[in-house]
């Protein structure tokens, strides 16, 4: 069984730093740069990288295949966001026709480039099923680990490509919608009330659902309690705001 293609699509602005990391942290084989025609120290970035430089990028750089860099227009426009995605989705097609085959993990960067750069990186991964890392800087006081996989995003990132993935898993989310509104008004949710309130489900349905949504982590409950009480999660309440309106459209 083949390994997956570590593939790194990278926010470059004019440091090497936050790069070194991320190629020290997963050592990809294939490595995109995501820059702007206004960083001018990026193609210097981009030929260490096509020259293998340990002395720059460290010695797992010499473990990258393939690297290109893909240039936005403006980076400071009302259209960054959306260059930022094509440029994103260009990287994908490229990184697919380059796979063979072999199961492909996306990383995305949204430590370099300008703010509106990363707002587009961080927005693109979340509906691309891409996991997110942010690299710190370097100071006295931290000089280890100084990548970080950024929590939230990814479990967002996770749900949403769960939840498209296929129809019925959308169906899950009306038993999360039913517990928000309880939690609203001050209601106590377990199975049953669940079951009453949306009949002519059953309270096995019920709880085989919400076993489905602890685990993607959009509830939580006590297994070992008799009746289950169910709360929502900080996560639940985000994905359910962003898929309400569809809900409601298909119902």
């Amino acid at each position: 069984m083949q390994t997956p293609l570590v593939v790194i699509i990278h926010s470059q602005g004019n440091t090497e730093g936050s790069l070194r990391e991320a190629i020290e942290h997963y050592m990809p084989e294939i490595v995109f740069l995501i820059s702007n025609k206004s960083a001018e120290s990026a193609p210097l970035v981009m030929r260490h990288l096509e020259k293998r430089d340990e002395s720059k990028l460290g010695r797992l750089v010499r473990g990258v295949k393939h690297s290109q860099m893909i240039l936005i227009d403006d980076a400071w426009s009302n259209d960054t966001v959306m260059q930022m995605f094509e440029a994103i989705d260009e990287a994908k097609t490229i990184a697919k026709g380059l796979a063979n085959g072999r199961e492909i993990q996306f990383y995305a960067g949204i430590a370099g480039g300008t703010k509106l750069m990363v707002i587009g990186s961080a927005l693109a991964a979340i509906i691309g099923d891409i996991t997110t890392y942010y690299v710190n800087k370097e100071t006295i006081d931290r000089t280890d680990d100084l990548l970080i996989e950024i929590g939230f995003l990814n479990d967002l990132m996770k749900a949403v490509s769960w939840l498209n993935a296929h129809y019925k898993n959308k169906k899950n989310l009306r038993y999360l919608t039913e517990t928000i509104r309880r939690e609203l008004n001050g209601e106590i949710t377990t199975a049953l009330e669940i079951s009453n309130a949306l009949s002519p489900v059953t309270d096995k349905a019920v709880r085989n659902a919400m076993r489905i949504l602890k685990e993607k982590g959009f509830i939580d409950y006590e297994p070992e309690t008799s009746p289950q009480i169910y709360k929502s999660t900080p996560l639940g309440k985000y994905v359910n705001r962003m898929f309400v309106m569809e809900l409601n459209e298909e119902e």
